[in-house]
């Protein structure tokens, strides 16, 4: 039997029909640029997430660093993000070219998210030292961050919050869909994303009109008017192709997500008497885990890979360099940070999308368990 990692051919034949006339009179109008498309998806992902604005714009980095462009941050400023993150998260803050910041990694807990408790330790003893500060949640895997803490903590310590909802397309935390927890919000449309375009693509949420008109801005070379610029932005627009996809692919998210959740589900039944791997934790603070990625930890990665690649079963390591050992960010190698390191040699990844059927999932747990 043959697994694939990922499956978006077939989502494609889910919503060619609805979708080919709406693409054929985009080539008619040929409106590719700011077409009315962009709006109304924007209209309806701010709808989904429960927020009042969102801004399409070109990926999901682009949508990070246009939201930390967007907050009223003074220098010197404190930028805390988890040290288990993709580095896209690290990069957003390099382009900060105004101000003077401290990037921050705080390590993760057993869930894979920022551990709120070494976050609120290290304000306690660095806070004074900036005059901003900005915490930057990462949603990982899907599995939504500590936000009733991390909510607490940025109250307690004056700091803004931009939630990195990257991989959490209709998670549920307090009740409410990340994305409209913090200040900002910055999403990655990716196609491999739970909900992903035809190429790249991201969107910001908020509920702050004034941080919504500045993103708009930015995007767009810093203008509210075509030759009349107030800021020094750039060119990230979201192309109407895009949005035409998106914004008919958000219907289905949330089937999409929770037959993801079905097949986390089996994984787990069908894993968890297995000792010798280390399944995925839900935090009894979530409201719903919507698994953009299904990662486990187990010793000796490489062997148990290539023992699954020999069986068909595609695996990816998410991430298999921490930030902090990357070398443009090496000078960030003095944080401790025991877990991520540990666990960045021992988690891998195994294939998870909606429509991987119950057959295929019992012949990947099955070599799993062969192999142990």
């Amino acid at each position: 039997m043959n697994i694939n990692f990922n499956d978006l051919s077939t989502q494609w034949d889910i919503i060619k029909e609805e979708i080919s006339p709406k693409l054929e009179e985009l080539f008619k109008k040929s409106d590719f640029i700011g077409g009315k498309a962009i709006e109304e998806f924007e209209d309806n992902f701010s709808k989904y997430c429960n927020t009042k604005y969102a801004v399409g714009v070109s990926n999901g980095t682009d949508a990070l660093k246009i939201s930390l462009a967007a907050l009223n941050i003074e220098t010197t400023c404190g930028i805390i993000i988890p040290a288990n993150t993709f580095i896209a998260t690290a990069l957003a803050v390099t382009y900060l070219s105004n101000i003077k910041y401290e990037m921050i990694l705080i390590d993760c807990d057993q869930y894979y998210q920022i551990d709120v408790d070494i976050l609120e330790s290290y304000l306690i003893k660095n806070r004074k030292k900036w005059k901003s500060c900005v915490i930057i949640p990462v949603h990982l895997y899907g599995h939504p961050a500590d936000m009733k803490r991390i909510l607490e903590i940025a109250g307690k310590y004056n700091c803004l919050i931009l939630e990195d909802a990257s991989q959490a397309h209709g998670s549920i935390v307090l009740n409410k869909k990340v994305g409209g927890l913090g200040d900002i919000a910055a999403f990655s449309l990716y196609p491999g994303k739970n909900l992903g375009a035809a190429g790249d693509a991201g969107i910001i949420t908020t509920n702050n009109e004034e941080l919504f008109n500045k993103a708009k801005a930015l995007r767009n070379y810093g203008s509210f008017k075509k030759y009349y610029y107030e800021y020094r932005g750039w060119n990230n627009r979201l192309d109407t192709i895009q949005a035409i996809i998106l914004n008919t692919k958000l219907k289905y998210l949330d089937k999409w997500n929770n037959m993801r959740i079905e097949v986390a589900n089996r994984y787990n039944d069908l894993l968890k008497d297995n000792v010798n791997i280390i399944i995925p934790k839900t935090a009894p603070y979530i409201d719903k885990q919507i698994y953009h990625i299904y990662a486990v930890r187990v010793k000796n990665r490489d062997r148990f890979q290539k023992y699954l690649s020999e069986h068909n079963i595609p695996t990816i390591i998410h991430y298999p360099i921490p930030i902090q050992k990357t070398k443009p960010f090496k000078h960030l190698d003095h944080f401790d940070n025991k877990n991520t390191i540990k666990f960045a040699n021992e988690l891998v990844s195994l294939p998870i999308y909606p429509f991987l059927n119950y057959t295929e999932i019992e012949y990947v747990t099955e070599t799993i368990n062969n192999y142990f």
